[in-house]
């Protein structure tokens, strides 16, 4: 939580200032993929159990459901197609739903 409740205020309220956006998205991803954080850890290239039960740990938190929930352009501007969307705002999409793509199969199991 301690991680995530800063990332969805800087989606929500920065979505339109690129390096805040990049930067919290990256750490979203980085999240999702098991970033060894406590005892999970990857150890020359190969996950390890702890890491796997991390991310499952991170799927229950309140904001990580926010966001599964409320993944729209309503909720985090950045998300919503214009006349002057331009390739970086692509790429901020790209990543914002592969991250969710993870954290949504590790919570379908």
């Amino acid at each position: 939580s301690l991680f995530f409740l800063p990332s969805i205020t800087n989606l929500k309220y920065w979505g339109r200032c690129e390096p805040i956006t990049s930067k919290t998205l990256q750490l979203l991803n980085d999240l999702s993929i098991g970033y060894p954080f406590g005892k999970g850890s990857q150890i020359f290239g190969k996950s390890h159990p702890e890491v796997l039960l991390d991310v499952r740990k991170l799927v229950k938190l309140s904001a990580v459901q926010f966001m599964l929930n409320n993944h729209t352009s309503e909720h985090f501007s950045f998300l919503g197609i214009n006349n002057q969307s331009n390739l970086t705002d692509m790429r901020c999409r790209t990543t914002f739903y592969t991250a969710l793509g993870r954290l949504l199969m590790v919570d379908l199991g």
